[in-house]
């Protein structure tokens, strides 16, 4: 199959686990997908001892079979993902190889900034 780049895709995103996914931590993400197929994440994760630590990530993103496919430059891992558009600024994530009871599932929103499509 060929990898595409969906432009829906495209701009500033942001989202939080609420906690969801490791215990005594909450994230909050903003993902930057850029038309090359490239992006950038920073994460801010809260303790619940109440310390904040800011991290950031690059990679590669890309739609294959329907499907939203994520790479870390950090990582040997690419993440895998169905996703569903509830409109043109949430989209809905949800993981596709889990070991979990219930599959990891988060809502991406779309942030109000242009950015240069054809980058």
């Amino acid at each position: 199959m060929t990898k595409i780049i969906d432009l829906r895709f495209i701009g500033k995103w942001r989202e939080t686990d609420e906690g969801r996914l490791t215990h005594g931590e909450t994230n909050i993400w903003m993902m930057l997908r850029k038309p090359n197929g490239t992006f950038e994440i920073t994460f801010e994760t809260h303790y619940d001892n109440g310390s904040v630590e800011n991290s950031t990530e690059t990679g590669r993103w890309y739609i294959e079979n329907d499907i939203f496919f994520e790479h870390r430059d950090s990582d040997d891992v690419t993440d895998a993902y169905h996703f569903t558009f509830f409109s043109s600024q949430i989209i809905q994530f949800v993981e596709v190889n889990t070991e979990n009871e219930k599959p990891y599932t988060f809502n991406d929103y779309k942030m109000n900034e242009n950015i240069n499509k054809t980058q």
